[in-house]
């Protein structure tokens, strides 16, 4: 009788550290996604360096790149924060996104956000 109890400790364990490693799994997939997202936006920003007409970048396409290109699922925007700050003779420009991470029964986590900034963006001011 012993070792059936033993076994069946066990085998609840090796449950536990399961479902632990597929979580841990999966936050990091979402962690990549929004981080490839990001550099995706930072990326197009210093291409364009910065400019709003450039051959169709803009918000709105990016957003819908960073959803259909690379599987990030953020809030009704993309949960995408862009900020300017001058740096010397230009501007740099810091993305922001949040990880969504979906746990069942406790909801949404997403308490971790990944931040990429841009080069120095030269004579370019905040605008």
């Amino acid at each position: 009788m012993r070792e059936a109890i033993g076994s069946s400790w066990l085998f609840y364990l090796l449950i536990i550290f399961l479902l632990i490693y597929v979580f841990f799994m999966s936050f990091v997939m979402n962690y990549a996604s929004a981080y490839r997202a990001a550099n995706y936006v930072a990326s197009q920003i210093e291409n364009c360096q910065a400019e709003s007409d450039c051959g169709g970048n803009d918000y709105d396409n990016w957003v819908s790149t960073i959803r259909t290109k690379y599987h990030y699922v953020g809030s009704k925007n993309g949960g995408m924060r862009i900020s300017c700050s001058p740096n010397g003779n230009g501007s740099v420009y810091k993305i922001e996104l949040p990880v969504d991470f979906d746990v069942p029964f406790l909801g949404s986590i997403n308490w971790i956000s990944v931040k990429v900034e841009t080069k120095t963006i030269m004579n370019k001011g905040c605008q």
